[in-house]
């Protein structure tokens, strides 16, 4: 199915957040085989999560909530190791999460950070969300940041993202109108900074990473077009690329690899041969030049959800439909 996450364990092993069914877990081992699957979310959807200090995991997703003006409601669950779940809630409404990212952060200093899009009723104004939560998944401080009229968060192709900086404050990724906002805050959820980046031009918000020195990466999208962004600590504009226009490109997940310092990236791309969308991977160093890149065969997944960096260097996408996912080292991406 779609999973949007990919967490690496142990060795090579790695745990798929959304597959194999979308309220699902499961471990992959070094081979890609499945050693064990649950689904503490049935009917649900699973977007996120992170390992807690006893070896098990903190997952979010959306389910259904007939008690939510909106219907559907915001899910945070505890599972053991072997994903079975031992506690959940309910944070309230979430009616914009189909589409937009659900990022659950673990924190240096303990708990979690949650940042999501939200609205009270079908219909209504987006906001964005943040969340601080305890080891227990309790709500130890939150903040709601209203979205201008206009802004593209709740279609389909706009996702939005969080990340954790150094220092541990919290920069998001959403919508102002028609163009990007980054919002950063501190782990108490006071805001520092909040950037409406005009100066990049119109383009639709898929996904942010941190850098170890405080910059920001920003992977976002425009018709036919794929953008990345470099900002510093300070949400100024550093550079902004775009990466192939005539391939018909996206991307919509973005990670810094600290090993190489490269910044990894997937989406979908038509091809040189411009036909059937396929996945699309590529590595871009912090100066913005492109150093490497692979483009899927026709009848591989129609794109990429998720990137993430493993340990040791590389990285491991998660692709969507028919759940597939590919892992680069850096042998093969220098």
């Amino acid at each position: 199915m779609d999973a949007d996450w990919l967490l690496p364990v142990d060795g090579e092993r790695l745990i798929a957040v959304g597959a194999p069914a979308n309220g699902g877990v499961a471990e992959l081992d070094e081979a890609g085989h499945v050693v064990w699957s649950s689904v503490p979310l049935p009917g649900g959807f699973l977007k996120s999560g992170a390992k807690t200090e006893d070896g098990g995991l903190m997952v979010a997703g959306q389910v259904g909530d007939s008690t939510s003006p909106s219907r559907t409601g915001l899910w945070l669950g505890r599972l053991d190791g072997a994903g079975q779940l031992l506690a959940s809630r309910k944070l309230g409404p979430s009616a914009f999460s189909a589409h937009v990212d659900i990022e659950l952060l673990r924190h240096p200093t303990g708990g979690y950070v949650l940042s999501t899009h939200d609205s009270e009723a079908e219909g209504a104004a987006p906001r964005l969300r943040l969340l601080r939560l305890d080891d227990a998944g309790e709500i130890v401080h939150e903040r709601f940041m209203p979205i201008a009229p206009g802004s593209a968060i709740t279609e389909s192709w706009s996702r939005g993202g969080a990340a954790l900086l150094p220092g541990g404050d919290v920069v998001q990724l959403t919508a102002h109108a028609g163009y990007l906002r980054a919002v950063r805050s501190t782990e108490q959820t006071a805001p520092v900074f909040d950037r409406v980046l005009e100066e990049v031009g119109g383009a639709w918000p898929q996904d942010i990473a941190a850098l170890p020195d405080g910059r920001i990466a920003i992977a976002a999208i425009s018709v036919g077009q794929s953008h990345v962004i470099l900002l510093d600590a300070e949400g100024a504009v550093i550079w902004a690329r775009t990466y192939h226009p005539e391939l018909d490109t996206e991307l919509h997940a973005i990670s810094h690899d600290p090993s190489t310092g490269l910044l990894h990236l997937g989406g979908a791309t038509r091809g040189t041969d411009g036909g059937t969308q396929r996945i699309w991977l590529l590595s871009v160093d912090t100066d913005g030049e492109l150093r490497w890149e692979y483009e899927g065969d026709v009848g591989t997944p129609s794109r990429i959800n998720g990137i993430t960096s493993l340990p040791g260097g590389g990285f491991v996408a998660a692709g969507f439909h028919d759940f597939v996912y590919a892992v680069v080292r850096p042998t093969t991406c220098p």
